[in-house]
């Protein structure tokens, strides 16, 4: 027996979820192709993305700031 289609997570969808790509990392449900991004299934989760985002962000270019060297 061929394995079952997971469907979409996204209310009223009854499209087969994506395999990878349509996994949600942040609320760990599964999507189809057009509820996939984290905005078009309306992720309860959006902002704690959107922080941990900003924070990868703000750690690299403080990582990559020039630091000025003042004459010796």
């Amino acid at each position: 027996m061929p394995p079952r289609k997971i469907k979409c997570s996204f209310s009223d969808c009854k499209s087969a979820a994506q395999r990878i790509s349509g996994d949600c990392a942040f609320c760990n449900g599964h999507y189809c192709n057009n509820h996939r991004l984290l905005e078009d299934h309306k992720c309860q989760n959006l902002e704690d993305c959107k922080k941990e985002a900003f924070e990868q962000n703000a750690n690299q270019l403080f990582r990559e700031r020039t630091q000025v060297i003042r004459g010796v």
